[in-house]
């Protein structure tokens, strides 16, 4: 028979790897957002230093920019 103390500590147990298991996944979302925001940045970067039209610089942030909220997107 399981004592109150021992199913206690179990399910205080499997609360702990829940949690814990949450945490990674967001810590692992964050990175994967923050990953995609620097390569966004080196996207602009390299766009405002391009030749192309201010039209055409503009339609490329824009692509960007829906690139981006598509991926961060939860």
């Amino acid at each position: 028979m399981i004592t109150s103390s021992v199913l206690a500590r179990l399910i205080a147990g499997l609360i702990s790897v829940i949690q814990a298991s949450n945490l990674r996944n967001r810590v692992y979302s964050q990175q994967n957002r923050i990953d995609t925001l620097e390569l966004a940045i080196e996207d602009i970067l390299r766009i405002s230093r391009s030749t192309v039209s201010e039209d055409q610089r503009l339609k490329l942030i824009e692509n960007i920019c829906t690139r981006v909220e598509g991926s961060t997107e939860q």
